[in-house]
């Protein structure tokens, strides 16, 4: 009779705890989900911060090791490469390099043909990055709300603000531009044209290069594809 009443005070100690740890874990999961959406509301604003922060830096002359630091570790390798890419690539290389790839590689040539550089080193950097560089001209344009999905960032148009053109990634304590993710997404109009004219990526290049740069520069032809003795 002893054993039989203790194991019953047993078992109810045993549900009454298991009870009291079901209603902890409820009040456990409730927090959590408020510390995400909380996590969440505070990324969206940091991201809006950087975002300012770096408009900031590409219309000034800010030092390479900053604008590095608003960009993820492959977006400055990729930028490196792309510069090496620049320096010794012949025709037959630019055939295999996407339309983006081809038109910063004849763009940077161009700059050391006419001695436009204003930098010493970090070049493709300052191609992209500069107060005339490729991204700035694209962030004069109407842009969208930012948007935010767990580790991902973005911004589009704001014609069309659910079409993402720049992607941003979320590395535990700040947000970095994605520059990989974001290159192709803002030429992708412009790929358009030489599907339709069966072009390859290099020649849609030259010709974008002339559409932009005629007025302003001759030779604005093939011979852009070869290494230019750097």
């Amino acid at each position: 009779m002893a054993l039989a009443i203790g194991a019953c005070a047993f078992f109810s100690a045993c549900a009454g705890s298991s009870a009291q740890k079901d209603a902890g874990s409820g009040e456990s999961a409730e927090v959590k989900n408020e510390k995400v959406v909380l996590q969440e509301s505070d990324k969206q604003a940091m991201l809006e911060t950087m975002f300012k922060n770096f408009l900031v830096a590409i219309r000034e002359d800010t030092p390479a090791d900053d604008l590095y630091a608003m960009m993820t570790d492959s977006s400055e390798y990729w930028l490196d490469t792309l510069e090496n890419h620049a320096r010794v690539y012949k025709p037959e290389d630019l055939d295999t390099c996407q339309f983006y790839e081809a038109y910063s590689i004849l763009l940077y040539r161009l700059y050391e043909r006419e001695h436009l550089w204003q930098v010493s080193e970090d070049r493709m950097l300052w191609l992209y990055m500069s107060k005339a560089g490729i991204i700035h001209n694209f962030t004069k344009l109407k842009l969208g709300p930012m948007k935010v999905k767990n580790d991902r960032g973005s911004i589009g148009l704001a014609k069309s603000p659910e079409v993402p053109i720049m992607i941003f990634e979320w590395d535990d304590k700040a947000w970095k531009l994605d520059l990989v993710e974001t290159v192709p997404l803002i030429t992708k109009g412009i790929e358009a044209t030489a599907v339709k004219k069966s072009w390859s990526n290099k020649k849609l290049a030259l010709y974008w290069l002339d559409r932009e740069y005629h007025m302003t520069y001759s030779r604005l032809d093939d011979s852009l594809c070869e290494p230019i003795g750097f």
